[in-house]
């Protein structure tokens, strides 16, 4: 996340689960290797397309996790990355909780946070001081920057959770790469054999083509797709009749579950923090339109 932080395309060090294909040496996937000159991420997209749900949501976790790992496992000393983190007083709660779920960040965990623990113990040291008195009343809030403006001294403000700007930076990347690769021999029939991207991702895209000729063939696939998964709904509802005795194809037993993904997003990609925070410096457009 610093100068020395993994860039959003940088290659994992393994394959990720559930991938397609091997990790060839130097940690490319095979693919790569074959047609070098290509951003490294249109790959993990091409791969991602092969997993359920939306192909993006997937890539922007696997490089959360591969973010959150080399920052704790190698970068924890460095002080540009230490002095980002502290900034944002840690991580956002999403992905501090995917943290919690990594073992093996567990000292890089304790070396960063022992900073923060401290530092808020110093501010309930203050805080003891003033109870009860107007500064004493600034709380937590103020501590993290989310208090009122006053015309009291300027208060610590809390930056954006560091994974999250870079997710919204990869994001960006891999939206632009997919409108770029629509019709490329690889990407394109990918893409269109994929879930397709879930509804807010699919506005991104949107507003980042403007008029060129793949927002149409984004909207399409999307009619297309999300017409099917309607079908696959119905089915699954009418099934469900007393009268009848249900028998679910796998496309109808999982329906709900897409459902769920293709319209909402993953929460750590689509969570408060980042509806708040604007995701992205204010490039986060609200609606694309209004869905009715």
């Amino acid at each position: 996340m610093s100068g020395n932080a993994p860039r959003p395309d940088a290659p994992a060090a393994r394959a990720p689960a559930g991938s397609r294909g091997p990790i060839a040496a130097g940690g490319l996937p095979a693919a790569a290797r074959a047609r070098p000159g290509r951003f490294v991420g249109d790959y993990r997209f091409v791969e991602a397309c092969a997993r359920p749900g939306c192909p993006l949501c997937g890539c922007l976790r696997e490089l959360a996790g591969r973010h959150l790992g080399a920052v704790l496992a190698e970068h924890v000393t460095d002080p540009l990355t230490r002095a980002r983190i502290a900034e944002a007083w840690g991580f956002c709660a999403a992905h501090a909780a995917a943290l919690g779920e990594m073992p093996e960040a567990a000292l890089g965990t304790a070396i960063v946070y022992q900073g923060l623990v401290e530092r808020a113990c110093r501010w309930l040291d203050e805080t003891a001081r003033t109870v009860g008195t107007p500064e004493g009343r600034r709380g937590w809030r103020a501590l993290v920057g989310r208090g009122r403006r006053t015309g009291s001294a300027p208060r610590p403000r809390r930056e954006r959770c560091p994974v999250c700007v870079d997710l919204a930076a990869a994001e960006r990347s891999h939206l632009d790469a997919l409108l770029a690769g629509l019709a490329d021999a690889e990407l394109g029939p990918a893409y269109a054999a994929s879930d397709g991207l879930c509804l807010p991702h699919l506005e991104l895209g949107l507003a980042r083509a403007g008029a060129r000729p793949e927002a149409a063939r984004l909207v399409d696939l999307a009619r297309e797709k999300l017409r099917a998964l309607g079908d696959d709904l119905r089915r699954f509802v009418d099934k469900h009749d007393h009268r009848m005795r249900p028998s679910f194809t796998d496309r109808e037993a999982a329906a709900w579950r897409l459902a769920l993904a293709l319209v909402a997003g993953r929460a750590e990609l689509f969570g408060p923090q980042r509806e708040q925070d604007g995701a992205g410096g204010g490039s986060r457009p609200r609606r694309v339109r209004k869905l009715r």
